[in-house]
């Protein structure tokens, strides 16, 4: 029941297109493809889950977008976290409503993996050229440094996705799949209620003390409910 069937290609695109994702939120080529509503959309349409992805990459673009992606501070990375999450609500296959929030809890926790991830890297690539050394050849050696730091970057993105997918998909798999009366009627409020009031953070955080933009906040939510209501 919790074994999952990935076979070698699959698993290798998978590698692969976590790598281009996790490249394009600052290598290559910044087409915003790293954003979790594509990202994520991306990795379900690759396990036949497109919808499934598309849900997921729209909640975690509200709990992940509380830091923009540039400055010194440290931000959870969108790219790899939410193409993993969307191909693991896809590889779970089990329609679940309940598989939603738990593939944007897997999105989330590996965000932040990948900001250390992302912060590692950069430590080893200031290391790497450091010495005096290594800063001579003209303009000919600074292009091949740039873009042997775009390959460790594209590698980092893919072993994210290497390390963390099959755990993901068994996560996913293994609240989506309790049987009624378990503990696993518990988790389905419990990560809404988290999911919910991550979005409710990240939205008041975001609109601070312009009290003007709460109005549209209000009728933004109002408006989610009803849908959710005429979907469910």
């Amino acid at each position: 029941m919790m074994g999952i069937e990935l076979s070698l290609g699959d698993w290798l695109l998978a590698c692969a297109m976590g790598s281009i994702v996790g490249l394009d939120a600052v290598s290559w080529p910044q087409v915003m493809w790293s954003r979790p509503i594509v990202a994520a959309t991306l990795g379900g349409l690759l396990f036949d889950a497109p919808a499934g992805g598309f849900l997921v990459g729209t909640w975690l673009e509200l709990v992940l977008s509380r830091h923009p992606p540039f400055g010194g501070a440290r931000h959870a990375e969108t790219g790899p976290a939410a193409f993993t999450a969307g191909a693991a609500y896809g590889m779970a296959q089990t329609g679940a409503v309940i598989g939603v929030p738990a593939a944007v809890v897997c999105g989330w926790a590996i965000g932040w993996a990948g900001a250390y991830s992302v912060t590692v890297l950069r430590v080893a690539t200031a290391r790497l050229w450091a010495s005096s050394g290594r800063a001579r050849g003209g303009a000919a050696a600074l292009a091949r440094r740039h873009r042997l730091a775009m390959l460790m970057d594209g590698a980092r993105g893919g072993l994210l996705v290497a390390s963390l997918l099959v755990p993901s998909v068994l996560f996913v798999r293994l609240l989506s799949t309790q049987p009624p009366g378990s503990f696993g009627l518990a988790w389905s409020p419990a990560l809404a209620a988290i999911g919910l009031a991550g979005m409710g953070g990240v939205a008041a955080r975001a609109l601070g003390t312009r009290r003007r933009d709460w109005p549209g906040l209000a009728a933004g939510g109002l408006l989610g409910a009803l849908l959710a209501g005429v979907l469910a």
